[in-house]
């Protein structure tokens, strides 16, 4: 939990920092609050993995993503709001970014106070049986593969989404209320999976849903030159898909990965899907003008679809016993 309590504490300098808008300050307080949000989403990983038991591992990550998307949904109406009332942009800005971080320290305050879980945890195949398993840098690169695609193909759909819709014919606020639904979406799927299990079989879950949002990244292609309201369906459809896709991916890491090497192992998935993230980022903008919207579309189909059979195939090589236990989550 150290960790997380340093992390969440530079998250919310970086946060505050970035009221400043010269170029220097604004990269430098990035930097910091890219540092503090990786630390604390590290950190809190090993942290669920040594007080869950491994017959409620699939609520516990239902609960958790449905608490993140309660949290940005609830934050991007705030936002909305300190807008609204101070009805300055440049102030609304300030506003927005100062109570960010407040918040932030509240979680960390709660971090500060919170007790360990000291109910016995149930000893899980992956952690008894480790002699069995491949060397922990072997996981490491399967799960890192893994994240590079993720945060690849992420990155060439997410930030593009208010230009899909405003280039099938969205106004500006028709934009604003499709991403709005499609928050929904993914809040009401995340808590659909936080009451029950997300399945008997959380490999096939995973490569059923992913395999479905990639589908539907490709259909986003055809559908640009039709209606903005099947652009819309495309879009929110595609959003609960990869909410539970998700779900499943992280209820596998954590049935796959050794508890004593919790912390090593995510520390490299995460940082995989950033770097992926920001290939993506540096790939997406200019092959959207240069090949055009339908060609990044495909592209990050294709990669959805492909992670869909690559996630699979890696990490059911590791040995039966862990296979067995993933798929009874």
């Amino acid at each position: 939990m150290t960790a997380v309590r340093i992390g969440t504490v530079v998250y919310a300098i970086g946060i505050a920092g970035r009221v400043m808008t010269d170029l220097v300050p604004a990269i430098g307080f990035s930097v910091v609050a890219g540092v503090g949000a990786s630390l604390a989403l590290v950190g809190i990983r090993p942290w669920i993995r040594s007080t869950m038991a491994g017959n409620d591992v699939s609520t516990i990550v239902g609960g958790r993503n449905f608490g993140n998307q309660i949290g940005m949904f609830a934050g991007t109406i705030g936002a909305a709001g300190l807008f609204a009332l101070v009805g300055q942009a440049d102030t609304g800005n300030v506003a927005a970014l100062l109570v960010a971080p407040g918040l932030v320290l509240l979680g960390a305050l709660w971090l500060l106070v919170v007790g360990r879980n000291d109910r016995p945890v149930v000893a899980t195949v992956s952690q008894t049986r480790e002699e069995r398993a491949p060397g922990m840098l072997g996981l490491a690169t399967k799960l890192g593969i893994v994240g590079v695609m993720s945060g690849f193909y992420v990155s060439l759909i997410t930030p593009f989404v208010p230009l899909y819709l405003t280039r099938s014919g969205a106004t500006s606020s028709i934009a604003a209320i499709v991403v709005a639904t499609m928050s929904v979406a993914q809040l009401v799927t995340s808590a659909v999976l936080a009451k029950r299990k997300t399945s008997d079989r959380p490999f096939t879950l995973f490569l059923v849903t992913e395999l479905a949002a990639g589908l539907l990244a490709v259909a986003l292609a055809f559908a640009l030159s039709s209606s903005v309201f099947v652009v819309a369906a495309v879009l929110i459809a595609r959003a609960a898909f990869v909410s539970v896709a998700v779900i499943a991916e992280e209820t596998i890491q954590y049935a796959v990965i050794p508890g004593n090497a919790a912390g090593f192992v995510f520390g490299i998935s995460q940082t995989a899907f950033l770097v992926g993230d920001a290939l993506g980022g540096a790939v997406g903008g200019p092959l959207w003008q240069s090949a055009g919207p339908i060609w990044l579309a495909v592209t990050a189909g294709g990669v959805t679809i492909a992670n869909a059979f690559v996630m699979p195939l890696l990490l059911r090589r590791r040995t039966p016993s862990t296979v067995q236990e993933a798929d009874a989550v």
